[in-house]
């Protein structure tokens, strides 16, 4: 009886814990007093009324085209989104903006940054922004008038105009056109101007009531991982003859959003069958499709992304015109000439013994359990993030990150062709971290207070997205795109280590540009470890589906647990009796690389095992 009293305020609770990791991460001060319980959650989160007072100018309106340049000084590409506004809140009168956004594609350069605000072509919404104050080179000069998001992903409320709400990573707002607009001119105090019409949500209302409008839709596989070119076969009806598009749920939202996969991407389409690869940036939850008439209806069931892979997404040029985009998967190569990359710390961050020592345990924990190659090498005076050829980790300088993120992660990229065909490789990578941010770094278990922030969780997240992971909708996941304050997610899933491996084996199983190949870091095990990795074999591999464990220790194995490379459990044997020699009989299942995770009373490993 007494838990039943409390379980709504722990769902609650629970809920609230929540805060937007941008991939930084944040919080609101935020009080519980039922039945005699006092719970009290500090949350650090800009508020709308925050938001307008911070911003010059308060818009709707629709991302109607994009184009990246590199900054004057040649360090960083930046992307400049050309907005059509249907209405001013708050500012002067203005028919079309350019929002500046960190990150994008130069010819054969790109950077990536994680936190940082990715708009796509119609994307709508409301933007609070400020002048911007970044130089861009001479290519970018237009007679528009640029400006900044406030507050990275938080200054973009974008509408899902399905549900009719207004969304940001924090907030949800109900109601656009009957209450978002009046709570927006409550903190204005003056009425908004209409500069043109968006009909969004009439027109939706009206287009999906068509009889004709998409149904009945369900989907194969019912799990998959993104950004790996993992096809997803769509069947239901009313999908017209005519190629529409396929919406998933958004990662980088919790799945409050929806993105659209690339026309490239979506490879067939009847009107009861399409075949689409899932994208990157996808997330557990609803799929949507969208008919060619702007009719549109959600699955009845949730797509499980177990994971997903960063990708570029790409548009070549040529004589005859603008080309297709296409997502490119990507791969580590031998940067360094020693097998992988060199990371370096700035001097301050290298002299907080503390710090050094939380990012180095997350440091490892991706070296042991994926085999990258990353190492530290000496200290440096660089203390800047910028294409400039240093992996550098260092604390930011003032109020360099944007407002409420905690740590960022940037990866720089080139890439190259032959003929039509380009490959993409990472080329550099930068950590920044916020200088104020109040920081646990103690490796005790359950030792982050109430007020603080677990920097080992922190730096495990962004060093995924080094990596090139990216998020994912689960919230126990490193990799989920919130965490609260208090809360430690200091252990890699073998989600994780199964995506992250199947970009390790591309990376040293192949060249990239005329760029050596990875090779795998000797992590460095427990003496447990190493004494079970020693005495296993495990034959043939390559395999048919038919191969043996062989245990040469004294030390009794306890479970065999194979998985494919999105996670998924394909076996699960019991090996504490019988032979010592353990046969393993995956026939069937289909081609590919599999993680065999052997488990003893002491110690576990895994290896990797595959089906031809």
């Amino acid at each position: 009886m007494v838990l039943s009293l409390f379980e709504p305020v722990l769902k609650i609770l629970d809920i609230m814990k929540r805060v937007m990791l941008q991939t930084g991460f944040s919080l609101l001060v935020f009080l519980v007093s039922v039945s005699g319980l006092n719970a009290q959650i500090l949350l650090k989160e800009a508020s709308l009324k925050k938001q307008i007072d911070n911003s010059s100018l308060v818009v709707e309106g629709q991302v109607v085209s994009k184009k990246s340049f590199r900054d004057a000084g040649n360090k960083n590409i930046y992307t400049v989104n050309t907005v059509r506004v249907y209405k001013v809140f708050k500012g002067e009168f203005v028919e079309t903006i350019e929002v500046v956004t960190r990150g994008g594609t130069v010819g054969l350069s790109a950077e990536v940054v994680t936190p940082s605000l990715t708009l796509d072509v119609n994307d709508v919404g409301v933007y609070m922004l400020y002048d911007n104050n970044v130089k861009l080179n001479t290519q970018s000069k237009t007679s528009k008038k640029q400006f900044k998001p406030y507050g990275s992903l938080q200054g973009f409320y974008k509408y899902n105009v399905y549900t009719d709400q207004a969304i940001n990573p924090f907030n949800k707002k109900s109601g656009i056109e009957t209450r978002f607009y009046d709570e927006i001119m409550s903190h204005t105090k003056t009425g908004y101007v209409n500069v043109s019409s968006f009909e969004g949500m009439s027109k939706q209302s009206s287009v999906s009531k068509s009889v004709l409008a998409p149904g009945n839709i369900t989907f194969t596989p019912t799990s998959g991982t993104g950004g790996t070119k993992t096809v997803l076969t769509i069947n239901g009806t009313g999908f017209g003859g005519s190629k529409g598009k396929v919406l998933f749920s958004n990662a980088d939202d919790g799945g409050a959003t929806f993105i659209e996969a690339l026309g490239t991407q979506v490879l067939t389409w009847t009107d009861t069958k399409i075949t689409v690869e899932i994208p990157s940036r996808a997330g557990t939850g609803k799929i949507r499709v969208v008919d060619s008439a702007s009719g549109s209806a959600p699955s009845a069931s949730n797509l499980t992304v177990t994971a997903t892979e960063t990708n570029i997404e790409y548009d070549a040029d040529d004589a005859a015109g603008p080309l297709p985009a296409y997502a490119y998967k990507l791969q580590h190569v031998n940067e360094n000439a020693a097998g992988g990359y060199t990371w370096q710390m700035f001097t301050d961050f290298n002299a907080n013994a503390n710090a050094k020592a939380a990012f180095l345990r997350a440091f490892e924990s991706w070296r042991c359990a994926t085999g990258i190659n990353w190492v530290i090498g000496a200290t440096t005076t660089v203390d800047i993030d910028a294409d400039d050829g240093v992996n550098v980790i260092r604390f930011d300088n003032g109020s360099e990150l944007e407002t409420d993120v905690l740590g960022q992660c940037i990866s720089y990229f080139n890439g190259c062709s032959s003929g039509s065909t380009f490959s993409w490789f990472v080329a550099e990578l930068d950590i920044v971290f916020d200088d104020a941010a109040n920081w646990n770094y103690s490796p005790a278990v359950n030792s982050t207070g109430i007020t603080q922030y677990d920097f080992e969780s922190v730096a495990l997240h962004e060093l995924g997205h080094g990596h090139q992971l990216s998020h994912v909708n689960d919230t126990n996941d490193v990799l989920h795109y919130a965490i609260s304050n208090s809360e430690e997610q200091r252990a890699l899933g073998s989600r994780n280590i199964n995506a992250a491996n199947v970009i390790q084996a591309r990376s040293t199983s192949s060249m990239s540009c005329g760029q050596l190949s990875m090779t795998n870091h000797p992590c460095y095990l427990s003496v447990e470890e190493e004494e079970l990795n020693a005495s296993i074999s495990m034959y043939p591999n390559p395999t048919n589906g038919l191969f043996y464990i062989k245990n040469t220790s004294l030390v009794n194995l306890d479970k065999i647990v194979v998985y494919d490379v999105s996670g998924r459990l394909i076996s699960e044997q019991d090996a504490t009796s019988g032979s010592r020699t353990k046969t393993i009989n995956l026939r069937g299942v289909s081609k590919g690389l599999y993680f065999v995770k052997i488990i003893s009373e002491r110690a576990e490993i895994t290896k990797k095992i595959l089906i031809d």
